[in-house]
């Protein structure tokens, strides 16, 4: 049996070839929508909500777990790490997927190493703020941000329900479900009047590109959190290298 730590496309992607190449997988995910992806991808089991350490480890012994493959987001840190010592105390493989890290050079672009640093950044370059970088992090930048911040997250009641409970207007609130293309983010960033654009590097499959350009374009500068620097024990940046890696295992 293998688990796939789940929640994002690239973890749908990762189980459907695991099922088509005939293993048995069984995915967690921190939301129901999580959940709903690994299902529809193939997993034959999907565990919901935010796992301990303890919960995980029994997840492993439980289940008979051979292989924990990691394709949590590039900011779920405490997710990968308690994943990689449960796997080593437990005694099993662990496999990363990783997406690749992009080349984030320009003029424009300032990268920052947390969400204190870019609120404070972002009050010094603008009034208004255009905040892309997910809500979990949202309070931290709120605290330190001076500046009108508008916050693009996903539709779901108890996201916008979170957002407004941090003191966000609902006038700043853009709830849409990605993925966004250049022209979608210049028309919103124009729509607002925003004059600083906050991300994170979550990859090119998180939007960075199309983000980065559109503030390129509107002429407005963009600031960056650097995704955490783990070390990961194995790691692979393609979903083709995971089956590979997998295959070398022998767990048949």
């Amino acid at each position: 049996m293998l688990w796939v730590l789940a929640g994002t496309s690239d973890a749908g992607e990762i189980i459907s070839r695991l099922s088509k190449e005939g293993f048995e997988v069984v995915a967690s995910a921190t939301t129901q929508y999580g959940a709903e992806l690994a299902k529809r991808a193939g997993a034959g089991e999907v565990v919901v909500g935010q796992l301990s350490f303890e919960e995980m480890l029994r997840l492993i012994k439980d289940r008979h777990i051979r292989v924990v493959i990691d394709a949590t987001h590039p900011f779920a840190a405490e997710a990968s790490e308690n994943a990689m010592r449960a796997a080593k105390v437990a005694g099993v493989e662990y496999i990363r997927y990783e997406r690749e890290r992009l080349s984030l050079a320009g003029e424009n672009i300032r990268e920052v190493e947390s969400f204190e640093e870019a609120a404070k950044a972002a009050s010094e370059l603008g009034g208004v703020v255009f905040y892309t970088a997910g809500i979990k992090n949202l309070p931290t930048f709120l605290k330190h941000c001076t500046s009108r911040v508008v916050v693009r997250a996903l539709p779901f009641p108890e996201v916008i329900a979170r957002i407004i409970g941090l003191g966000v207007s609902p006038e700043d609130i853009i709830a849409m479900h990605p993925r966004f293309d250049k022209e979608l983010n210049k028309a919103l960033l124009k729509a607002y009047k925003a004059e600083v654009l906050v991300t994170k590097e979550s990859g090119r499959e998180g939007g960075v590109v199309e983000k980065l350009a559109a503030a390129r374009e509107v002429g407005i500068p963009a600031i960056v959190v650097r995704r955490p620097r783990l070390a990961y024990p194995k790691v692979c940046e393609s979903v083709e290298a995971v089956v590979q890696e997998i295959k070398k295992l022998s767990l048949t």
